[in-house]
């Protein structure tokens, strides 16, 4: 039972980054198509094209919006805006580090910010994610636990012990929640 429930619990978690983007998405929508129903409506056409036509400048108004958007983000007031609302939603938002990582992995973007690396200590070696790197030669790694990433414990140390792992924030997620299974062809 505890198997099923951290699994439901592990698709909640990785469903919930797409389940906000299609409520925001639907919300635009039915916005734009509030905005568009008067210009739908001076058109004169039958019913169904008139549907459609209003479809059509809803849909328009979203990538018009998502446009200015991009071309706001680019900017230097938007990408202060952007570390202000991610720094918020660090503090607000413990597991928001994970979803934001996981969603860039999966999107196939290298934009994670969990870096999986390979953290040398003594006689052993730990997978890690590198949080930061700070003054001087210290780089500051999250050490996960398994099989439940999400509790595990913070460390700071030298550069020298540090290896990048080469592989993408979910595999290494993966073969965590399944206590190491398949770590040794991530180490490859």
């Amino acid at each position: 039972m505890k198997t099923v429930r951290t699994m439901i619990l592990g698709g909640l978690i990785f469903l919930v980054p797409f389940a906000v983007v299609l409520l925001v998405v639907g919300k635009a929508f039915t916005v734009s198509m509030h905005l568009a129903k008067p210009i739908a409506d001076r058109i004169p056409v039958d019913a169904v094209a008139g549907i459609a036509l209003a479809n059509f400048v809803s849909v328009a108004i979203i990538l018009l919006a998502c446009f200015l958007a991009g071309i706001a983000a680019k900017s230097a007031p938007g990408r202060h805006l952007n570390r202000k609302l991610d720094g918020l939603l660090l503090d607000l938002i413990p597991r928001y580090t994970f979803i934001k990582s996981m969603t860039a992995s999966l999107g196939g973007r290298d934009e994670s910010v969990l870096i999986p690396v390979l953290a040398q200590f003594d006689d052993q070696a730990q997978v890690a994610f590198e949080v930061e790197r700070g003054p001087g030669d210290l780089v500051t790694v999250y050490l996960p636990g398994s099989p439940d990433p999400w509790s595990g414990s913070v460390a700071q140390v030298t550069a020298e012990r540090i290896s990048p792992l080469n592989k993408d924030f979910a595999s290494v997620i993966s073969s965590l929640r399944k206590v190491g299974r398949g770590m040794s062809a991530l180490l490859k």
